[in-house]
C-alpha cells in the first residue's frame, strides 16, 4: 500500500537490550519443538494473528478455538512469520504517518512461550512482510516506502546488507533449499530474485497486476506469487528464474493476496480477499479445484504444521476462520483484534501427527 514519501530518522532502532538479544537467538534456532517433549505430550496448536489497526498480535488456541493473550506491539502489525523450531514469531511493524518514519519501525520477535516480545531489530523503514531462512540464522524484511529488502543476522539483531528490489515491495519468502528469496513488488508488477548466499539481486521477472505474496513449493522448484488487481496466481521456474502460467482465479475478480502450499507440493491455496474465498489449486493441473467461503477480505492464510487445519485472517470481519482441509468447510471462527492482516501458526504436536488429509500434506 501507497503511504507516499517518507522524511528517514537518522535513530537505530537496537534490540531491547542484550540479553534481549541473547534469548532471541535461542529461541530462534532451537531443536523442533516436539522433540523437546514426551513423544506423546500434546503441543498445543496456536495462531499469531497480526492485527493492523489495533497494533497488537492475538494468540488463538486453536484446539479450544478461543484466545489466550494480546500483546501490543506498537505500531501497525502486518507481516508475521514463525521462525523454524516455532519458539519465535516475527512480526513486521510500522507506524501511521504517511509522511514521517518513526521508532515504530521495526522487526518485533516474540517469545511463543512466553507469548511476549523479547526483542525490536531495526528491520527498514516501512517494513512490511518478511521470511525467516530455513536455518534461521537470517531474517529478509520488505521496505516498502524505501523499494529495498533489508537483511538481518539473528544472532547478533545487525543489518547485513540491504539490496535495491521493485517499487513499493511486500510480499518475502525463503526457498525450503536456502538459495533464494523472492520479493514481490505492487507497482512494479515484478519479483525480484535475490541469492541468499551473496545477499545480491540476481534477476527480475515480470507478473501479472500487483502482485502481493509469495510461496515455495516443497522442492524449491516453484514460485507461486498472487496478483491482487491481475485476479491470478502466477507461477515461477525457479530454476530457470521465468513465468511458466498465470492461472485466473475467481473470473479474476478474486484480489488474492495470501498464498500456502501444501507440504507435499500438490495443491496450493490463495486468500481471494475481494470475494471472501479461498481457491485451492491443484499443482500439476495449474487449475482451480475448489474453494470454500471464509470472512470478508481475507488477507493472510497459514496452514497447520500438521496441514489438517487452513487459517485465514479475515480483514474486514475482524476474526480468523478456521478450515478443515480435508473437507474443506469451515470449522470455527474466532473474533481478533482490528483489521487482522497476517498469521502464523505453530504447535500441534502428537495428538494431531496422524490427522493430516491428502490434499493438505
Amino acid at each position: 500500500m501507497n503511504r507516499g514519501s517518507r522524511r528517514r530518522r537518522s535513530t537505530v532502532i537496537a534490540p531491547l537490550a542484550t540479553v534481549a538479544v541473547a534469548v532471541m537467538t535461542s529461541v530462534t534456532m532451537p531443536a523442533p519443538v516436539a522433540a523437546q517433549a514426551s513423544p506423546n505430550a500434546h503441543q498445543p496448536l496456536l495462531a499469531f494473528v497480526s492485527n493492523e489497526v489495533s497494533h497488537d498480535v492475538t494468540v488463538v488456541d486453536l484446539d479450544a478455538r478461543r484466545v489466550i493473550a494480546t500483546i501490543p506491539v506498537g505500531g501497525r502489525a502486518r507481516g508475521v512469520q514463525a521462525a523454524p523450531g516455532g519458539r519465535t514469531i516475527f512480526v513486521a511493524v510500522s507506524d501511521d504517518s504517511p509522511t514521517v518514519e518513526t521508532s515504530a519501525d521495526a522487526i518485533v520477535a516474540i517469545d511463543v512461550a512466553k507469548r511476549a516480545i523479547v526483542a525490536r531489530i531495526e528491520g527498514g523503514t516501512d517494513p512490511e512482510q518478511l521470511a525467516v531462512s530455513v536455518d534461521g540464522k537470517k531474517l529478509f524484511a520488505a521496505n516498502e516506502d524505501a523499494g529495498t529488502a533489508t537483511i538481518i543476522d539473528l544472532a547478533s539483531g545487525r543489518t547485513l546488507s540491504s539490496a535495491v528490489v521493485g517499487i513499493e515491495p511486500e510480499g518475502v519468502a525463503a526457498s525450503p533449499d536456502g538459495k533464494w528469496v523472492y520479493v514481490t513488488a505492487e507497482t512494479s508488477n515484478s519479483v525480484s530474485m535475490i541469492d541468499a548466499r551473496t545477499r545480491r539481486v540476481i534477476g527480475n521477472v515480470l507478473v501479472d497486476v500487483r502482485p502481493r505474496a509469495v510461496a515455495f513449493s516443497p522442492d524449491a522448484r516453484r514460485a507461486w506469487v498472487t496478483a491482487e488487481i491481475g485476479g491470478s496466481l502466477t507461477v515461477i521456474d525457479t530454476r530457470a528464474h521465468r513465468v511458466i502460467a498465470t492461472i485466473p482465479l475467481e473470473n479474476n475478480a478474486g484480489k488474492p493476496v495470501g498464498v500456502v502450499v501444501s507440504r507435499d507440493g500438490k495443491h496450493v491455496f490463495v486468500a481471494n480477499g475481494a470475494t471472501g474465498r479461498v481457491s485451492v489449486v491443484d499443482a500439476a493441473k495449474l487449475a482451480v479445484v475448489d474453494s470454500v467461503r471464509v470472512g470478508s477480505r481475507p488477507w493472510g492464510i497459514a496452514l497447520a504444521p500438521n496441514g489438517a487445519l487452513l487459517v485465514t485472517a479475515d480483514g474486514m470481519s475482524d476474526q480468523i476462520s478456521i478450515v478443515d482441509t480435508r473437507t474443506m468447510t469451515v470449522v470455527g471462527r474466532v473474533p481478533v483484534g482490528r483489521r487482522p492482516w497476517g498469521v502464523a501458526i505453530v504447535g500441534g504436536g502428537a495428538a494431531g501427527a496422524g490427522r493430516e488429509s491428502s490434499r493438505a500434506r
